[in-house]
């Protein structure tokens, strides 16, 4: 039974109008006119109407003698098809006498109201799927309130169908191998949201677009700044890190517009760790070894950290003996480099680390922490609730946690309790109350 909204902001090709429960562009039913009656709906549908609606003609499937007039809301599609035959004044035919524009409104305005009434009383605003999965953007989202971790979404899972220019419409599927990516996001996540020891370093290397011109100051790099690469990153644990710094080279491997020295700065949390002075090779020899060594090494505590890499912007001041060539460029044939620029940054590490520390993500996962052996299981249960609850956006039953605390023994045999909990929260990060977003009628409703 379809029912109509008494006044909805429709947008259409970026322009707003308001329409009164119909396709069309008629004022609400009720705005300077006399209060609609039952009468005048009756001389209108008999007069008009009833030659072609009747049982026996039944002309557009429609016969209005079966209506219920005395309870609209009853047959309240019905009168919608009316409402819009008409407010578009495609009824009756043109061949057929045609009635005055304030019978149309009257007819109109008391249909109108009747449905309104009833939608009001008894609202049926429909509903979505019953289910859906995250799309990639809530996915990292609900990973960032859930366990205080940005993370890079679009690197581990693909791109999400779009329909209509959204992509959050066609996500009901679950393929294979859309789980095996999940799988495996999960246990990146959870290893990273724990900062579990690693068996040896890892790294994560960031990339500049080839197109992007770096002559000038980007956003969210230091002032006095230009070109270079900016990145919010989660380092696991506390320890050593190394920073290595590659710049753009052109088609012939060589770096491109490096024609005079240049100072390059690494910083983290705007601190610099590092500053290189890059220089032209000698004439005649390769400059295969001008970026080799654009390394630095330094001590890092575990948490979000903002790394940046930027060269130091020259004085504004030109000589008027010097020729100064076209400002826009990003490519060496056919927009050559004035200035060197960053190509990749990479992350490694850690080295010699010494613990998880004390991060964002560790606070928001041990709510609770043991007093010794014989208080882990209590304590996993405290913490894997709480997980859950947060995790499956409704209160948990015992039987949502068998599951993770099944997870959670296992890991617990094999490397101890922070262990568990990883192997746990990997679980839930893969639960179907987690990656789905499941539309529950209430208790009671029929």
């Amino acid at each position: 039974m379809a029912y109509r909204w008494s006044l909805a902001v429709v947008l259409v090709s970026g322009a707003i109008w308001t329409a009164s429960g119909q396709h069309g562009t008629s004022s609400p039913p009720t705005a300077g006119r006399s209060q609609p009656n039952r009468s005048q709906l009756d001389g209108f549908l008999e007069s008009h109407c009833a030659a072609c609606h009747d049982r026996e003609t039944n002309s557009g499937n429609l016969a209005l003698a079966e209506l219920d007039r005395d309870h609209i809301a009853r047959n309240a599609e019905a009168w919608e098809k009316v409402i819009r035959q008409l407010t578009t004044r495609q009824m009756p035919p043109n061949d057929s006498p045609r009635p005055t524009e304030s019978d149309y409104d009257a007819a109109i305005a008391y249909l109108e109201s009747a449905l309104d009434a009833a939608a009001q009383h008894e609202p049926h605003p429909g509903r979505t799927a019953t289910f859906r999965r995250l799309n990639r953007t809530e996915y990292q989202n609900t990973i960032r309130d859930l366990l205080a971790l940005d993370i890079d979404a679009s690197a581990w899972l693909p791109a999400d169908e779009l329909s209509h220019g959204f992509d959050n419409i066609t996500v009901t599927d679950l393929s294979p191998s859309l789980l095996s990516r999940y799988l495996s996001a999960a246990q990146k996540i959870s290893r990273l949201a724990i900062g579990a020891a690693q068996q040896a370093p890892d790294g994560e290397t960031f990339r500049v677009r080839a197109d992007v011109t770096q002559d000038a100051h980007l956003p969210g790099l230091p002032l006095g700044t230009r070109g270079g690469l900016a990145t919010n990153y989660h380092f696991s644990q506390d320890g050593e890190y190394e920073i290595q710094v590659h710049l753009m080279r052109d088609r012939n491997e060589e770096v491109e517009g490096l024609r005079e020295p240049h100072e390059l700065e690494i910083a983290l949390d705007r601190r610099r760790i590092e500053l290189f002075t890059i220089e032209p090779p000698p004439r005649g020899e390769s400059d295969r070894a001008v970026d080799a060594n654009l390394t630095a090494r330094t001590k890092v505590q575990a948490g979000p950290h903002r790394l940046t890499v930027a060269f130091l912007k020259k004085p504004s001041s030109l000589l008027e003996t010097e020729r100064q060539p076209l400002n826009v460029h990003f490519n060496y044939y056919r927009h050559p480099r004035i200035g060197p620029a960053v190509y990749e940054v990479s992350i490694v590490g850690p080295f010699e680390a010494t613990g998880p520390g004390d991060t964002p993500s560790r606070r928001r996962i041990f709510t609770s922490l043991p007093t010794g052996p014989n208080d882990e299981e209590a304590c996993a249960q405290r913490i894997l609730a709480t997980l859950a609850r947060r995790a499956f956006r409704r209160p948990v039953t015992e039987d949502d946690l068998k599951a993770p605390l099944a997870m959670y023994r296992q890991g617990r045999s094999e490397g101890g309790f922070e262990s568990g909990i990883e192997l746990a929260l990997s679980g839930i990060l893969v639960n179907p109350h987690f990656l789905l977003r499941i539309e529950r009628d209430p208790a009671g409703s029929s």
